[in-house]
């Protein structure tokens, strides 16, 4: 066993002692910046919140936002553990070199697989580059475009993880579609979307000349995160979903740069936070595990 494996291993059991015997999670739910660490509020917890501070040797946050708490109880009678905050690659710079940095961002997907889950449900704040979405509203991720991030599955095999696996059905359409009947039920479809989500290895917003770019590769919102998560999620066997919060939607020009005021205005905004708290409450409602096989 690899250090990181360990590391991994000592996590999980430091938590599975502060869970209910018996808790079986079902999903685990990183949410991402500001409003969306309000999800957490559709918790019926089963124990109190962890402070990542509390959790030996787990991530730390330093981003506005980012409350840093694991969270573990039922949406609508669906066992689920929430991770309130993440850890973005540019906070570390790839430092102590990029095996470390992936390993180290993506470690909450690793413990909630050992926790049990099987279904990882990313969010995250984005940019639009589609001219059709408005701030406040809500994408369905499809499909990714992580071409500028190193590859989170290199170094190292973590678990006997599969190293060769496809990208393309990593965000299951049965999700998806369950997505889009909640936002039809509570008659709140004009405002979601779906499409294409590139994730950059910020800190800095897109120049000009790059939303240009990746509006002709067909991507529909930019952020700065969730794709290496997704990636190891599926590499581990896990089914994934993902939404994009809009925060702002970039010019065809890509004249107006945006701002972490600009995004954290959106995300504190009160209409904002109840539309994605509904949708996800009633995603949770209608979700129904599949039968075995």
């Amino acid at each position: 066993m690899t250090a990181y494996e360990r590391r991994i291993t000592k996590i999980s059991a430091f938590i599975k002692k502060k869970l209910p015997l018996g808790f079986q999670p079902q999903f685990a739910l990183t949410l991402g910046s500001g409003g969306l660490g309000d999800i957490a509020n559709s918790f019926k917890l089963v124990t109190d919140p962890i402070p990542y501070s509390q959790i030996p040797r787990f991530i730390t946050t330093s981003v506005e936002g980012h409350k840093g708490n694991f969270l573990a109880g039922y949406i609508a009678e669906v066992p689920v553990i929430g991770f309130q905050g993440r850890k973005h690659f540019y906070e570390l710079g790839g430092q102590p070199d990029l095996v470390n940095s992936l390993q180290e961002i993506t470690l909450p997907v690793q413990v909630a697989h050992q926790l049990g889950a099987r279904i990882y449900f990313a969010t995250n704040a984005a940019g639009a580059l589609n001219l059709r979405y408005k701030p406040g509203d809500i994408m369905i991720i499809s499909s990714h475009f992580g071409l500028f991030f190193p590859n989170p599955l290199q170094g190292p095999v973590v678990f006997n993880a599969k190293r060769f696996i496809p990208q393309n059905n990593a965000y299951g359409q049965r999700l998806r579609l369950l997505l889009h009947k909640a936002s039809s039920k509570i008659k709140m479809h004009q405002h979601v979307h779906e499409g294409v989500y590139a994730a950059v290895p910020g800190p800095t917003y897109e120049a000009r000349a790059e939303s240009q770019a990746l509006r002709k590769l067909g991507i529909d919102a930019v952020g700065m995160s969730t794709v290496p998560e997704i990636i190891v999620a599926t590499s581990l066997g896990m089914e994934t979903i993902g939404l994009s919060l809009i925060t702002n939607v970039i010019a065809s020009d890509g004249t107006n740069a945006t701002s972490h005021e600009e995004v954290m205005r959106t995300l504190s905004n009160p209409k904002t936070r109840k539309r994605i708290n509904r949708l996800l409450e009633t995603f949770f409602h209608l979700y129904s595990p599949p039968l075995p096989k």
